[in-house]
């Protein structure tokens, strides 16, 4: 059951936009004095950038000294990375090199990209701080280039005064009034002056929420592979899929969730339909599994709905993915059974958490039109019986959801196990399934006398049983 660990998270913080003033980026001096001193962010700063680095809109060499005043090649840096997730499309490697005090690669694409400009015709002055004037023109231009231009025409209110406008270089004048009248940038009050202060710096704090803040507006969250799929689900700005594989397989599941799920479900339900249709239609690939040649496609979700053939991690994306977008809480959980591999899914259920071994619920070899359920909604006690895992998740204790608990077929002592299989065979019934709540290391030898006293009423019967203490029978009568 080895697995690609391969886990992308684009969580977007659903916010609405606000727009920055030196005052509100500043916070607190005493806030920021503190996480100087530990090279963290500031608190007001912390979850905004924390969603910016899943975004991936922070350059590697940012991620810490929050405090510093940025620098034009840092933000040249950050440039680059908003046109690139702005627009989905990697910024083309550069056309020229005129500078002599830095060979930057970004710095370089921000260039022909039309971005920046030097400072001189040979000169860019990398390590310089950046200004606000200085950033309200790079953030214009990497916006037009971008193709958002007309949104910053058409979205455009009316531009704040600034009581020192006449500061304001001639060449950011027109990007500084359009970025306030879009409410992107905004000055500082003192007393009833609004001042704009042009030539103040920027820390890199400031910088990256800004950057975050213009992509929740201006973003697009592009779906590259099916891994960004597992969460399109979850995001507040507009999805566009560019990759076909990914495109087949969310056509797929929505005609799957359309065909599975009702109105009137509950949670409960549409995850007990989502956990039944992967059963029924997902086999696992035992012999490529046991001669280890478990082709790509086995580890993917595509495999799983577009083939019908998976290994772990194909059901458990398979079932994140569907979860999802049935409005279900869903994570993956990778861990090991018995120093293998495995991966699973922990899901939110009628406010609390439940462990969800889709896995593990499948027959191997696959028995058509079999479903079991000792591995849905289980707790974490009962889940270490075999699995192994360490994660940062909230602890499953809840059973009002697990499946045998949700229908009444738990016994929770031997006698009340004979008393059921007793009142099954007394009524014909042709199967009953029960899940044992007590320890029995006895398997067939703590049935076989109960059996043997019903030997008038059934010719014979089978059974079945898993890890979990789930057991089922079928009878045959005479």
């Amino acid at each position: 059951m080895n697995y690609i660990q391969r886990m992308k998270k684009y969580g977007i913080t659903v916010i609405a936009f606000v727009t920055l003033s030196v005052s509100q980026l500043d916070a607190s001096l005493g806030q920021a004095n503190a996480a100087a001193a530990t090279g963290s962010p500031s608190v007001w700063a912390q979850q905004e950038i924390q969603d910016a680095l899943t975004s991936g809109l922070i350059p590697y060499g940012l991620t810490n000294s929050y405090q510093k005043p940025l620098t034009r090649q840092e933000f040249s840096e950050m440039a680059v990375q908003l046109y690139e997730v702005l627009t989905g499309e990697k910024p083309p490697a550069p056309k020229a090199d005129p500078f002599k005090d830095t060979n930057s690669y970004p710095v370089l694409q921000a260039y022909s990209l039309g971005i920046v400009k030097g400072t001189s015709a040979n000169t860019f002055a990398p390590s310089a701080s950046i200004t606000r004037e200085q950033l309200s023109l790079m953030l214009y231009n990497t916006l037009a280039i971008a193709g958002m231009q007309g949104r910053l025409t058409g979205e455009q209110g009316a531009a704040p005064v600034f009581a020192d406008a006449k500061q304001v270089a001639a060449w950011s004048k027109d990007a500084v009034t359009l970025l306030a009248a879009n409410g992107i940038m905004k000055g500082n009050s003192y007393g009833s002056l609004l001042k704009f202060m042009p030539r103040s710096t920027t820390t890199r704090e400031q910088s990256i929420v800004l950057v975050y803040r213009i992509y929740t507006r201006f973003g697009t969250y592009f779906v590259k592979d099916e891994l960004d799929l597992l969460n399109a689900s979850n995001q507040t700005l507009p999805v566009v899929i560019k990759d076909e594989r990914a495109r087949a397989v969310d056509v797929k599941a929505k005609q799957i969730l359309a065909n599975i799920l009702k109105p009137d479900m509950t949670e409960y339900d549409r995850e007990l339909a989502i956990h039944n249709y992967l059963l029924q239609h997902i086999a696992y690939d035992y012999d490529n599994y046991e001669n280890n040649t478990v082709p790509a496609d086995s580890y993917t979700i595509y495999g799983s709905l577009m083939k019908g053939i998976a290994v772990c991690q194909g059901y458990a994306y398979s079932a994140q993915l569907l979860l999802t977008m049935a409005g279900i809480e869903s994570n993956i959980v990778t861990g090991s059974v018995d120093g293998v591999a495995h991966a699973w899914n922990k899901v939110r259920i009628g406010g609390a958490y439940y462990n969800l071994d889709v896995t593990w619920d499948d027959p191997v070899p696959d028995v058509e039109g079999r479903l079991t359920y000792g591995y849905f909604n289980v707790t974490d006690e009962e889940l270490h019986r075999d699995h192994v895992w360490s994660d940062q998740l909230p602890k499953a204790t809840a059973i009002i959801y697990n499946y045998y608990t949700y229908n009444g077929l738990t016994v929770d002592t031997p006698q009340q196990f004979e008393e059921r299989i007793e009142a099954a065979i007394r009524v014909k019934a042709d199967s009953i399934t029960l899940k044992r709540q007590y320890a029995d290391s006895q398997g067939a030898n703590a049935w076989s006398p109960i059996m043997q006293k019903h030997a008038a009423e059934i010719s014979g019967y089978s059974y079945t049983m898993d890890k979990s203490g789930v057991v089922s029978f079928k009878f045959r009568y005479r």
